[in-house]
């Protein structure tokens, strides 16, 4: 099952096995559960890889390739969610046997759970989504405080893992450098044709603070005329 290397695996005649693990996928967020949702889709498509993706729900489900464990609920706006421990994702580990492992948050048992992909013959892939800066923004007080916090928790997350994939350079704040690029893309209907000049700025995604809508307002100000921002999306600073 294992090649020289432990940790490195034969690949499966029917393509490699990859499981996304992310805490932070609920029915109303954004960025991650999208990704997640279009690269299941590929998948299915073009049948060159298998796909899973572990994520919490109300009740542990194994529906194909999507796995939800039990979980209690912490943010309305979004739903986001709080596994209930980490046996349920392991045993979940188990099952699939995979070849690759992608934790998108460092929050969700990352060492055990890489610990676990080793042994299973799989590599593991840190998903840089956020910066501890970023992370800090979400939470109520002072960004001082959180961090030096959620820096040694990245750090610490991110140590033992194979690779990072991310679209900054995240050394300063995990100690790793992205050996994997993370790509991002844009839906047609939001591609302009060359000759098109809007009167106005677009945002659509997650109402909240870290996104700092803030700036992309004071931004539209500068411009010259100043532009007006049209807000689609729903969250906590909705009504802000």
């Amino acid at each position: 099952m294992v090649r020289g290397d432990p940790g490195v695996r034969d690949v499966r005649a029917g393509g490699p096995v990859l499981v996304d693990v992310a805490m932070f996928y609920g029915p109303r967020s954004g960025g991650i559960r999208t990704y997640l949702n279009e690269k299941a889709r590929f998948a299915a498509a073009n049948g060159l890889f298998e796909h899973h993706v572990i994520v919490p729900g109300r009740r542990e489900v194994h529906d194909g390739g999507r796995h939800e464990v039990r979980s209690v609920r912490v943010v309305a706006s979004n739903g986001y969610r709080i596994p209930l421990g980490v046996a349920a994702l392991k045993h979940t580990l188990r099952r699939v046997q995979p070849d690759f492992v992608f934790l998108h948050d460092p929050f969700w048992g990352p060492h055990g759970v890489t610990e676990l992909a080793h042994r299973l013959g799989a590599n593991v892939i840190a998903v840089h989504h956020a910066t501890p800066a970023l992370g800090a923004a979400a939470i109520p007080g002072p960004d001082a405080l959180y961090v030096p916090l959620l820096r040694r928790v990245y750090r610490h997350a991110y140590k033992t893992v194979d690779a990072v994939m991310s679209v900054v350079d995240p050394l300063p704040d995990t100690g790793r450098e992205a050996s994997i690029r993370l790509r991002f893309g844009v839906d047609p209907a939001f591609r302009p044709e060359p000759t098109t000049r809007s009167e106005h700025l677009l945002y659509v995604g997650r109402l909240s603070q870290e996104k700092r809508i803030e700036d992309l307002f004071a931004a539209a100000l500068l411009l010259d005329p100043p532009r007006p921002v049209p807000v689609v999306g729903d969250g906590r600073h909705a009504t802000r």
